[in-house]
């Protein structure tokens, strides 16, 4: 429907994009691949549809190299990203570039459970998955395509547009990809599991923190969080991490100050209404007058949120 209703406004990005190969090849090769994500990229950029923040996009690309040093990463190059979007989601693009919605950042109570995330799509990329059904649907393959381009366009008028459109046409392809989609999400959960553990995370936190997700999601069926949507959980896939996290040695770890800091920015500035502005500075007032007096990730807090609310005095102090 997406290519329906505009076919002229996708034509001529559509015809930029890489070839897909000849219909003998098995799949796209990587460096189509990557020239695949970075034509995207390149329209996320233009159209500025992800969350443009220093400070955020430094942290991302520095918690995701712990995790892109694994062997089971290697040979392939990672670009991590924000996106300004309440909703705990997360996905990879085609070529190496992974889209981090803010709220997951937010959410996640550890930088295990934010490792388990990121690990997980990295395991997509490694394994090829998109590659793999580019090539497995290669009659809507070029539909997916003109979805995606169609969504960057669309994120002009609306930015979290692109949270729908970025896991490859998920409105208007998943039906025939489910089937694939569940093996290609086992199989990324087993590579993840692996990347974690190499980065010296805690990977309990991958059973904890989908577990909790797939509670949610029991609770409120209609609006389960958007990481259900994207990426099926089925009881399965859980039982499956339960089992292969026995056999891992439990490894604990603290979460650095960095990713305090960067949940405290991300809390302040996530919901830029004055009521969200307003709300989010009683809590860190409330947080710096309790137990969090001695917390810098509390006062960075109230100091990001006031400095939106442009009351640069207090924010100083």
């Amino acid at each position: 429907m997406a290519v329906a209703v505009g076919p002229s406004a996708a034509q001529t990005h559509i015809e930029n994009l890489p070839r897909l190969g000849e219909a003998a090849g098995d799949e796209l090769s990587p460096a189509a691949e990557r020239r695949l994500g970075e034509q995207i990229m390149r329209e996320l950029r233009r159209e500025r549809a992800f969350f443009d923040d220093a400070e955020v996009d430094d942290f991302l690309n520095r918690f995701g190299a712990k995790l892109t040093s694994a062997p089971a990463a290697a040979g392939y190059d990672f670009d991590f990203f924000a996106v300004l979007d309440t909703t705990v989601n997360a996905f990879a693009l085609p070529g190496g570039y992974i889209g981090v919605h803010t709220g997951l950042i937010t959410t996640a109570q550890s930088e295990s459970e934010l490792a388990a995330v990121l690990a997980h799509e990295i395991g997509h990329v490694t394994q090829r998955h998109i590659a793999r059904m580019l090539a497995q649907q290669r009659q809507s393959s070029m539909m997916m395509l003109a979805a995606l381009v169609l969504g960057v366009l669309a994120a002009r008028s609306n930015p979290q547009a692109i949270g729908g459109f970025a896991t490859l046409g998920d409105q208007v392809a998943r039906s025939t990809m489910l089937s694939f989609s569940r093996d290609a999400e086992r199989e990324a959960d087993r590579v993840g599991l692996e990347i974690m553990q190499h980065g010296g995370f805690d990977p309990t936190a991958a059973v904890t923190f989908f577990g909790r997700l797939q509670q949610i999601g029991r609770v409120y069926e209609n609006n389960a969080p958007a990481y259900m949507r994207t990426h099926p959980l089925t009881t399965e896939r859980i039982s499956d991490l339960q089992l292969r996290i026995r056999e891992a040695r439990y490894r604990q770890r603290v979460d650095s100050l960095d990713f305090r800091l960067i949940q405290a920015k991300l809390r302040a500035i996530g919901d830029s209404s004055i009521d969200g502005a307003r709300n989010a500075r009683q809590t860190f007032e409330r947080l710096t007058q309790q137990g969090g007096r001695d917390d810098p990730a509390a006062w960075f807090g109230l100091a990001t949120v006031a400095f939106a609310q442009r009351d640069f005095a207090a924010g100083e102090q």
